[in-house]
């Protein structure tokens, strides 16, 4: 069992990124995991200090050609999305096309005609997209993930009764009732709903989810 800190949306703002590493390091955090749009290189190596997973966000897809290497070659690896025991996490939605790596994505939506958004959809303002994820999950039998991109934490649950509920922490356990889960972890580097360089922490025995602000 572990405690994981799941942070996002860093957008280059390594002095919130310190501050927010230390606060999970004293809550007892054990892994790391980063849901993309770092935004600079210090960030990008204060996360692989301790010893972080990763998923690209739409700034290293939309930006990786442009990125100096050896950075380029190490987030070209880098998965649309994290499954773990327990739970899943991306930058934005579950919901990928397959085989789709980060080195095609802008080639993807030319050929396509689409906007960054078909990829990158925000949970907190399309009820289409919420649907797709929560779909996506239960095919799955998946109940818990987490996001970043909307720069809020906030999360839904969508119960076996077919309720879809509104959740502001500032934590919750996740029952082993088939309830589903998509939890936005907040911004590190530009919280949209208050101060603070915001993160989530999960606790998997507990089966806990708290959101932090350090």
């Amino acid at each position: 069992m572990s405690t994981w800190a799941i942070l996002s949306d860093i957008h280059g703002r390594a002095d919130r990124l310190r501050r927010a590493l230390a606060d999970a390091k004293a809550q007892g955090a054990t892994n790391y995991l980063s849901l993309g749009d770092i935004g600079s290189m210090m960030a990008l190596e204060m996360l692989e200090e301790v010893g972080a997973s990763f998923v690209f966000g739409n700034w290293e897809a939309s930006g990786l050609r442009g990125l100096p290497q050896p950075y380029r070659s190490r987030i070209s690896q880098w998965p649309p999305c994290f499954r773990a025991e327990g739970f899943w996490a991306a930058h934005a939605s579950p919901v990928w096309p397959d085989g789709l790596q980060i080195s095609d994505v802008v080639d993807y939506l030319r050929t396509n005609e689409l906007w960054w958004p078909a990829l990158f959809p925000s949970l907190l303002v399309s009820e289409e997209a919420r649907w797709a994820a929560l779909i996506e999950l239960q095919a799955a039998n998946v109940h818990l993930f987490f996001h970043g991109h909307t720069h809020i934490q906030q999360a839904w649950c969508w119960s076996p009764d077919g309720m879809l509920s509104l959740l502001d922490g500032p934590s919750f356990t996740v029952p082993d009732d088939g309830s589903l889960f998509l939890v936005g972890v907040g911004s590190v580097g530009d919280a949209r709903d208050g101060g603070g360089a915001c993160y989530a922490l999960y606790d998997t025995a507990a089966r806990l989810v708290t959101w932090r602000r350090a």
